[in-house]
């Protein structure tokens, strides 16, 4: 929590959320924790930790209470790990070397046919079952915080971009080669109207042809907003989404600026033509109406839109909004996503819902 500091060098934000579960503010705003954002957490925490007690209980024929102890022990020696079945062998890295030869039935003099990282990412179509020809289903990637425009401080692979994005959604849709499309999601959101532009151009899409929103690690807030434009949602058990909410505002610069002898002026022409522009000063009452006014706007055009691509009530919706991000595995329960699975399964669903045989 950076208050303290903003405070000590005389920034003061100030800062506009819809949804007491939107937290992202409060970084800025608070030094210690709210009791929402700590009962979100926790129920994140709890979600994580209770997976990886089935996976490695059903991995290792462990019981709950053997994984508890192990974790509680704090430090642990690897010869005890081995012994107690925790870990395979213990081993140098040429003797894993010499391993591998063995395995592989290679001479001591043969190399090993390495494959370097750039080459092992790549995602081939056969391992995800597809092997092309007429019918092919459009794989979207979509990852990176959502902006209108490229930053001249980021990797241009590290953003989605509102023109860029769209124009891959256009090419897919116009083209007839294509038989159904996923959106592959990996993104905590951003600009809010970048993520409403590239909404109507999925839905666009998917009114033309089967679209399946796939998220990765992380699809919150504009990562939402741009699944709930497809007809079908999955999502991976520990996949972060949801946070169906709003946060908007600006800093007020007039104690950094009287510290170190700076002085900004503005002349300007119509009422609110200083919202964005006058930092040396806090905003005014009106203006801070008219941004907060803004944000719940956005926020209910987000909650609202939500509701009808999910055939949920509004009401019902609001329940599950407010800014909470949910496990996939929670957010399925509650009706934000329609399946579990990875990539292989997304297909699995984009071929049915196009009428391709599995085996294609």
């Amino acid at each position: 929590m950076s208050q303290g500091v903003l405070d000590n060098v005389g920034i003061e934000p100030e800062v506009e959320r819809i949804g007491k579960y939107k937290s992202a503010g409060d970084l800025l705003t608070s030094k210690t924790m709210s009791e929402e954002n700590c009962e979100m957490l926790t129920a994140l925490l709890d979600n994580v930790y209770e997976n990886w007690l089935d996976k490695v209980s059903s991995a290792k024929g462990k019981t709950r209470e053997d994984l508890e102890n192990f974790i509680n022990q704090g430090v642990y020696q690897v010869e005890k790990l081995k012994e107690e079945g925790w870990i395979t062998n213990i081993s140098y890295d040429d003797e894993v070397i010499s391993m591998l030869r063995e395995r592989l039935g290679l001479h001591k003099d043969e190399q090993i046919p390495m494959v370097d990282y750039s080459e092992y990412s790549r995602v081939r179509k056969w391992t995800l079952g597809l092997s092309g020809g007429e019918d092919q289903i459009a794989v979207i990637r979509a990852s990176g915080s959502i902006s209108r425009i490229q930053s001249p401080f980021s990797d241009s692979s590290s953003d989605i971009i509102e023109d860029e994005f769209i124009e891959k959604i256009r090419s897919v849709r116009e083209s007839k080669r294509y038989k159904a499309a996923i959106i592959r999601i990996d993104s905590p959101g951003g600009d809010a109207l970048a993520s409403d532009l590239m909404w109507r151009e999925i839905k666009l899409l998917a009114a033309s042809k089967p679209v399946i929103a796939s998220m990765s690690d992380v699809a919150a807030s504009g990562g939402y907003y741009m699944a709930m434009a497809a007809g079908t949602i999955v999502a991976e058990n520990l996949t972060l989404t949801g946070s169906i909410g709003v946060v908007t505002g600006r800093f007020n610069l007039g104690k950094l600026y009287g510290k170190i002898g700076f002085n900004k002026e503005i002349i300007s022409r119509g009422k609110y033509a200083e919202l964005h522009a006058a930092e040396q000063r806090p905003l005014r009452s009106d203006e801070a109406e008219l941004l907060a006014k803004y944000a719940q706007h956005a926020y209910t055009q987000f909650r609202n839109k939500a509701a009808f691509s999910r055939s949920m009530p509004v009401d019902k919706m609001e329940e599950v909004a407010q800014g909470r991000i949910w496990t996939g595995k929670d957010a399925a329960s509650r009706g934000l996503v329609d399946a579990i699975g990875g990539l292989s399964r997304v297909v699995a669903i984009a071929k049915l819902k196009a009428n391709i045989p599995q085996d294609r």
